[in-house]
């Protein structure tokens, strides 16, 4: 496969464009204080890790995710209520919200939130409920394995549902009565397969993608306010069929603009050129990152979660890596260019998987003691 080459390749290009990923890059030099003096420095993040076949989240705190080994979470919640989790993500207000493909009722899945305070207490509570649930009405048109969610710049949820190939939405008010909310929208497509990872971009377009279909789909913002408050069934805006994708379980865009995929079928993780992606088509990826041996498990094994770091480290959640899952970490410099690097740092299950066991999309959060 013919790997096209970055225009920016050189030293200057590559400062340039690690800079961009950071987010360090500003209009005008105006504002601020003119002291030297600086601030003190805000905690590190925590990184929160919902385990698909344990039915809880681990959190690690910045000491445990700055060397290799198998460490022990720090916290850990195991909520009664989970049951089979998805993705972990924040709101602004720091309230843990989880996606569970699965239920202990009907089967559907659920969304729920996890408050700032409990996750505070969970040294003391580990098995806290759920602030707020929302449940399928036993009809499946609400839930379907719930999998990808993402906050619009509204506050409302967006969360794809795999197994009932939609896309669907609720408002703040919604979120928080909880319960049984029919969503306030809902898109079906003929183009949907089985959605996983969601995630919005600086322009408002909502890309999707699709698993079983091993396509990305984008709906641009002005297609998804018109079909805000109904239930419409919708061709893509802009589909995304590169060769190069293999069973997309997660989509992530960078302040750059350009597009990173994991591919859980095909152990790689690619990134395509924004201009590459901004209409449909069938883009080569201008970096290719492929699987290589850790001691004895693999640096990309059904890839799924992807997340950048405050300096502009890519981790990557690898659902069967090793014995029961890991977490990878790439420098920068490792991800400006194609090839198999080993990662810079490897978070392993253990033995009985119980820091670790199918990790999925997981994120930066709130730090962790």
């Amino acid at each position: 496969m013919a790997i096209g080459e970055k225009s920016e390749r050189g030293s200057g290009g590559a400062t340039l464009r690690m800079l961009m990923i950071l987010g360090f890059l500003v209009a005008g030099c105006g504002g601020g204080s003119s002291s030297s003096t600086p601030g003190p420095s805000a905690p590190a993040p925590g990184l929160w890790v919902p385990n698909f076949f344990n039915f809880d989240v681990t959190a690690f705190n910045a000491r445990q995710r700055a060397k290799s080994g198998a460490p022990d979470p720090a916290l850990r919640n195991e909520s009664a209520a989970i049951d089979s989790p998805e993705e972990a993500l924040f709101d602004a207000s720091g309230d843990l919200w989880l996606t569970n493909c699965s239920d202990p009722v009907i089967g559907a899945g659920t969304v729920m939130e996890f408050t700032s305070d409990q996750l505070k207490n969970l040294s003391k509570d580990h098995a806290p409920n759920p602030n707020v649930t929302l449940s399928d009405d036993g009809s499946f048109n609400i839930f379907g394995c719930p999998y990808g969610a993402v906050f619009g710049s509204d506050g409302s949820l967006w969360a794809a549902n795999r197994f009932s190939a939609d896309l669907v939405n609720f408002t703040p008010s919604q979120l928080s009565a909880g319960g049984v909310q029919f969503p306030n929208t809902k898109i079906t497509s003929d183009n949907f397969g089985q959605l996983e990872g969601i995630q919005f971009d600086s322009a408002g377009t909502l890309w999707v993608a699709d698993i079983f279909n091993s396509q990305i789909f984008g709906f641009q913002a002005a297609t998804l306010a018109a079909a805000e408050g109904t239930t419409a069934d919708l061709t893509p805006d802009i589909i995304n069929s590169s060769a190069s994708i293999n069973g997309p379980a997660d989509v992530f865009v960078d302040p750059s603009g350009n597009q990173w995929v994991s591919n859980c079928f095909g152990n790689t993780v690619i990134e395509f050129a924004a201009d590459d992606v901004a209409a449909s088509g069938s883009p080569t990826p201008i970096v290719v990152l492929s699987a290589t041996s850790v001691g004895a498990s693999t640096s990309l094994n059904c890839p799924e979660g992807i997340v950048f770091d405050e300096s502009g480290n890519l981790w990557v959640s690898n659902a069967a890596s090793d014995n029961f899952g890991s977490i990878a970490e790439f420098t920068p410099a490792q991800i400006a260019a194609s090839g198999s690097p080993v990662p810079n740092i490897f978070l392993d299950s253990n033995s009985k998987g119980t820091n670790l066991n199918q990790p999925a999309l997981f994120s930066f959060g709130p730090s962790v003691d």
